[in-house]
This record gives C-alpha cells, structure tokens and sequence, in this order.
C-alpha cells in the first residue's frame, strides 16, 4: 500500500502503524482487532494566525505606550511608531519565512534547526522569559482593573472583590487555565477575535475622553526630547511589536502555506496592531499630557460607565491573550524534554497548572506595567524580535552561499546588540532615579 491509499482503503486492514502524509493523517493502534483514527490534518486559516498574532501583539503595549509618547512628544512618537513597525515587520518576515522554508515550528526547533545547540539554549532561555514576563503584565493588568471596576459598585475599597490578591487567583481559576488547556493553538481564534473588539473598544473609550478635554497639550508636547527618557520610551515601542515567538507556532496549524500566505500575515497583524496603537497612545497622551501614567486606565479617576466598561474588556482581553502564551511555553517544553514521547493530558495538565502558577506569583510582587514593559523590551524582546531573526536568516542564507542576503542579518544582528545594551542600561537607570526620587 502506498502512501496515496485513501482512508476507505484503509479501512478492512489490521494494521499496528501507518502514516499517510498527504492526508494529514496518522493511524495508529496497538489492538489487533480494533483501528484508531487520528487526524493531524492542518485546518488554521490565514485569517485565523492573523487574529491570533494580532491579540498576542496587542495587549499589556496598549496601555503602556501612551506614557512612552509622553516621554518624547507626540510628533516624535508618530516617527518611532513608522520606525519601529518597519524594522519589526521586517524582521517578522524573515523569521516566519525561515520557519516556512525549514518546516521548523517553534522558535527553539528552527534555531536548533539553522544553527544548532550553540544558541539553542539562549533561545530557549529568551522565550520562556518573554512569555513569563508578558504573561505577568497581562495579569498584573488584571489585578489593577477588575478592583477598580468593583469600587465602581461598592462604598469601600476594603472588600474581597477589590483583593488584587483574590481578583488574580479567581482569574487563573476560572478564565486563563481553561482557556490554557486547550490542545490546539488555532482553537483560540475566537477567544483572539474577542480580544480585538475589546481593545478597538478601549481606544473608542479613550477617544471620547479626549474630547472632553482642551487640545492645549497637542501644541505644546509636539516634541519633547530627552536622550535618557529617549532610551528608557524606546523598548517600550519594541515590547509591544513583540509578536515573533508566537509568528513561527501559527505556521503549523496553517492550511496551504505558501510565502505569500506568511508575507500577508505578516503584514496584516503588524500594520492593524500599530494603526490601533497609534490611536489609543496621541489621545490617552493628548489627555493627560506629561502626566500619562504608565497606565493609561489607571489615569482616568473618574467612574464614569464608559471607564467601568473598558476596565472590564481590559480584563477580557488579558484573560484570553495569557492562553497563547502559555501554549508556546508549553510547546517548547514539549520539544525540549517530550519531542519523542507521545501526547499526554497529565504532562499538558500539569505544565499548564504550573506556569499559571508561576505568573500569579509574580504578578504579586513585580512593580508596575511600564516598567516590566520597558525591561522586557530592551532585553528579551530585542534579542526574539532582532537578534535571533538576523542570526536565523544570516545562518540560513550562509549554509546556501548567498552573501548579499547575509548583510541584512548582520544588519539585524548589530542593531540589536547595540539597542539592547544601550536601552537595558537606561531602563535600569532611569527607574532607578525614579525610585530615589519618591
């Protein structure tokens, strides 16, 4: 029997394994009287890893972005959003284009894959930092809002419903570990679409509060330069394009992939999420000019029904962006310890329970959302969004001898060892000056 044997074909024989690849599809069975049936068939749509990049894209950025635009003027910030988005697609690009050409499908698998063990444990250590971190935000997201929508309804801030402590425990609970244990990554596009009406409702929400404002600070934040808060605003911009790790996942659930497919996705995820960005940061800064808080919800201390629901679709959108992190954590333990060892619920149960753990932990101790944002940016972020793609493409194009092609890894490469060395030291700087300062 060859490969091509259809399934009714296959149907009458006692077989102990048989794999047809061209039907997605893998047999197995260790009963000789029964035959079981699994399907591996690619079935995620185009549109389906565009609204799963872009709810991992946008998220904890949203809130934290209209503070790093107070820190360099509005018109300077239009500039390093074009800036930033470009070099980010760019880079984009050429990572899901080597995961396409390699048929490579985690980070850690194609830089294995490209380059070997020499940065594969540097890779495997970035990614689970980024994913932890991204996920502490978006639950310490969490823990900041949902009290204050509950404040809304009751006469003292002192309840249990206003517990940052019980808020995030209930979260995990009974929202992010449900969702979290879902097998397939492209079974979140739903959660992913709801995702993104809640943030398109945020800027709405913000836009209006503006217009219940003067324009004074539009005239006068123009541009607002200062080298230190320059460095310490711009891995802020990088954090929120930082949608590479979850890039290279989506590509395997991808039904039909192609280079335009990957070119399309691309393009479509980065371009929305920084159209959305650029709207919710000129008019949350617009709002509160050099007083933009770190984040932009906290700011508005008035409660009025808009504010009370958009502190709960910030809830909604952290909820269900938390879930795709935690599976390409999962996934990445699974290649690094399991790759050989078939499916288990325990090991995926267990895993699951863990990092929800480990989130809730920490998003009870670490300090405040810009700050994790700026520190992930200009460490883990660059070394996912610049330095391993220009590793990864400048290796790929050397093993097929095509130097002119090199140069734009190198390019990447020097870019990022010199934004992240900079950047990480003026983060680091810059809060603790703050800190001495209160």
């Amino acid at each position: 029997m060859t490969e091509k044997s259809t399934i009714s074909e296959l149907k009458p024989l006692l077989i102990q394994k048989i794999s047809v690849q061209n039907k997605g599809l893998k047999l197995e069975t260790n009963d000789p009287h029964h035959q079981k049936t699994v399907s591996n068939e690619k079935t995620g749509t185009v549109y389906g890893a565009i609204a799963n990049l872009t709810n991992a894209c946008m998220g904890a950025g949203i809130l934290a972005l209209p503070y790093a635009v107070s820190q360099i003027g509005w018109l300077f910030g239009i500039i390093i959003f074009i800036l930033v988005g470009l070099i980010s697609w760019g880079s984009l690009q050429l990572l899901m284009l080597c995961s396409f050409y390699t048929k490579q499908y985690t980070y850690e698998e194609l830089a294995r894959y490209v380059i070997g063990k020499k940065m594969y444990v540097l890779v495997k250590i970035t990614i689970l930092t980024i994913t932890i971190l991204a996920s502490t935000t978006y639950l310490i997201i969490i823990g900041d809002s949902i009290p204050k929508f509950f404040e809304s309804f009751e006469k003292t801030s002192d309840t249990v419903l206003t517990s940052r402590v019980f808020i995030s425990l209930i979260a995990v609970s009974f929202g992010i570990l449900p969702l979290s244990l879902m097998r397939k990554m492209d079974h979140l596009k739903f959660s992913s679409s709801l995702s993104f009406i809640a943030i398109s409702y945020m800027v709405v929400v913000i836009i209006i509060n503006h217009s219940e404002t003067n324009i004074k600070n539009l005239k006068t934040y123009a541009f607002n330069f200062d080298f230190i808060q320059f460095l310490t605003a711009f891995p802020i911009f990088i954090f929120a394009d930082s949608v590479h790790i979850i890039s290279v996942n989506v590509i395997k659930d991808l039904k039909n992939a192609s280079e335009k497919s990957v070119s399309k996705i691309s393009i479509i995820t980065l371009t929305s999420c920084n159209a959305v960005y650029l709207l919710a940061s000129l008019f949350g800064f617009f709002t509160f000019g050099d007083k933009t808080p770190g984040d932009i919800i906290v700011g508005y201390r008035k409660q009025g029904i808009s504010i009370i629901i958009a502190r709960f679709v910030l809830t909604i959108m952290a909820i269900v962006s938390i879930p795709i992190f935690i599976f390409v954590t999962r996934e990445s333990i699974n290649v690094l310890f399991f790759k050989n060892k078939p499916f288990s619920w325990k090991r995926h149960i267990l895993l699951t329970v863990a990092f929800c753990m480990i989130i809730t932990t920490l998003s009870l101790t670490l300090p405040e959302v810009q700050f994790i944002s700026a520190l992930t940016g200009s460490t883990a972020s660059i070394i996912t969004v610049f330095i391993g793609p220009g590793f990864l493409w400048y290796h790929l194009e050397r093993n097929k001898k095509r130097k002119k092609h090199q140069i734009l890894g190198l390019v990447y490469i020097i870019f990022g060892l010199a934004v992240m060395f900079i950047s990480t030291t003026a983060v680091i700087y810059g809060h603790a000056i703050k800190k001495k300062k209160q």
